[in-house]
């Protein structure tokens, strides 16, 4: 016999003004060690809407909260282009926010914000952005030469590989397995310093951030 199926936990109280809501897994455990290392853990609280699918019920769910319109004055989206243009992906949130009333005409307002991912302006991911700033970090090149021969020997033996800019996620598990923990994920990998937070190339994020 099956037995019913128990329904998740609430979510937990809102708490702190400034609220990021993240894409999936990976970007919260990312944004998590990226905030603490900007000192900025404690002034902003990071909520998971798990798919870009579910995004415009889970905000509209959200604002209509108590702890929502009690506590909340500032809301920022992170989102991965993937393979859409930044356009259209920012244009998706823009409409989530309108449904779930997040206008300029909200009383009292609620300041809002977006960032698509890598860079608010190119198809990509997270994956994307922590690549980039590898292949830009001095110190890691050695480790990027060894990536990009390995992908490269791919290519020449006619290994199926996914597209751009899907890939990233494969160089990206390529990178990793040259560090001594096995079968790490990126956004836990970023609790572990694999990704050089120093780079210019996260800069834009950090900016995104600290301006929230």
């Amino acid at each position: 016999m099956l037995l019913p199926r128990t329904p998740p936990p609430p979510p937990a109280p809102i708490t702190l003004p400034k609220l990021l809501l993240v894409e999936g897994d990976t970007p919260m455990h990312f944004c998590e060690a990226l905030l603490c290392q900007l000192g900025l853990d404690q002034q902003i609280e990071i909520r998971n809407f798990r798919g870009v699918g579910d995004f415009k019920t889970f905000l509209i769910n959200l604002a209509d909260t108590d702890a929502f319109k009690q506590v909340v004055t500032s809301v920022g989206v992170l989102r991965d282009a993937e393979t859409q243009p930044v356009a259209v992906a920012r244009q998706s949130v823009a409409d989530a926010l309108t449904a779930a009333g997040l206008t300029s005409q909200r009383v009292p307002p609620i300041r809002t914000s977006i960032f698509i991912l890598p860079d608010n302006t190119n198809p990509g991911m997270i994956e994307t952005l922590c690549l980039q700033a590898v292949a830009n970090e001095p110190s890691l090149a050695p480790v990027h030469a060894c990536v990009e021969e390995f992908f490269n020997c791919l290519v020449r033996q006619n290994i199926p590989l996914p597209g751009l800019p899907v890939v990233a996620k494969n160089r990206a598990q390529v990178y990793l397995a040259a560090h001594k923990e096995t079968q790490m994920f990126p956004g836990i990998a970023a609790y572990h310093g694999r990704w050089p937070w120093g780079n210019p190339a996260f800069a834009l994020l950090k900016d995104f951030f600290r301006n929230l």
